[in-house]
């Protein structure tokens, strides 16, 4: 298994759209309001199902003017062992939006910023896709409770 890395070591751009995706996303542009609504209502069901989780908050998002395209929730304690746990167990997640400032790329500007270096270090994102089921969700949902117990009895 792969490392968790997500580090910059220096300056880019991120343009990744072809003449190519651009035809396949006009393609898809009609099937959206579908989509949409799948993914508000898988948002839903994930916000429902992780209400009672201990450790674990749900990163908010305005499901009436948006269209989330990641489910992420804060882990509060052992969100690495939490990690390792849920992708040894099948589990597809993953970790986003590590704090540009603690970047090597950055780190001519590095300052401390506790809250947003504690927040990166807490992360942590769920499967989501709109051909996930409610099923899916009960499933990750366990074993992240089976997962937070499990790293809760580690430390």
């Amino acid at each position: 298994m792969a490392p968790i890395s997500t580090t910059s070591r220096a300056f880019g751009t991120r343009a990744q759209m072809s003449s190519l995706n651009a035809a396949i996303g006009l393609a898809q542009l009609p099937y959206f309001p579908r989509a949409e609504r799948t993914r508000k209502a898988l948002w839903l069901a994930y916000a429902a199902a992780l209400r009672d989780i201990d450790g674990v908050t749900l990163v908010d998002v305005d499901i009436e003017h948006a269209v989330p395209h990641l489910c992420a929730v804060r882990v509060r304690t052992g969100r690495n062992a939490v990690f390792r746990t849920l992708r040894q167990r099948g589990i597809g997640v993953g970790t986003h939006y590590p704090p540009n400032h603690t970047q090597p790329a950055f780190h001519p500007w590095y300052r401390p910023l506790p809250s947003t270096e504690r927040t990166g270090r807490e992360i942590l994102t769920l499967p989501f896709h709109q051909h996930l089921t409610e099923r899916d969700i009960e499933r990750v949902t366990a074993e992240l409770r089976r997962a937070i117990t499990t790293a809760g009895a580690d430390r």
